[in-house]
């Protein structure tokens, strides 16, 4: 008798534990990182040199979208849009000709003309977690993008 309870008690333990541990609740990233793309996915930009950039308004935040299908670039440099033809083979990336939308910003035009010094000096990319990392050809990063959600 004394067997049978201590074996009920253990299967019941188990059992519970079981049942808690499926219904836990879920981040809203993974615990593992899968390999993000650099492709078809939004990147917003958090860094210039290293050095923050200023968010001026929800509505212009500064991004990238790299299209695959097109090889083109596309997104907001902090004023305007902006788009360019894309080069990358392996984790090489560089910028054609930036052609853009020519809006006088009373804000932002810093973290414009920034932007496009990033895209003319970029040489390879980085994917790190959840960062964008773009280098130029000495390996100094000269852009830092986040996923966006």
């Amino acid at each position: 008798m004394n067997k049978f309870l201590i074996l009920l008690i253990l299967l019941f333990s188990i059992g519970f534990f079981s049942i808690i541990s499926c219904t836990a609740p879920k981040n809203d990233f993974p615990d593992t990182i899968q390999h993000l793309s650099l492709f078809d996915t939004r990147w917003n930009l958090v860094e210039i040199d290293q050095r923050p950039i200023k968010k001026i308004d929800s509505a212009k935040t500064p991004y990238i979208h790299f299209s695959k299908q097109e090889m083109k670039a596309t997104g907001n440099n902090g004023c305007n849009s902006f788009f360019a033809d894309i080069d990358t083979i392996e984790e090489h990336l560089s910028f054609g000709p930036v052609g853009m939308t020519r809006k006088a910003c009373k804000e932002g035009m810093e973290t414009e003309m920034a932007f496009l010094a990033m895209l003319q000096a970029s040489y390879q990319y980085i994917i790190d977690g959840y960062a964008l990392l773009i280098m130029d050809n000495q390996g100094q990063v000269v852009g830092k993008f986040i996923l966006a959600q």
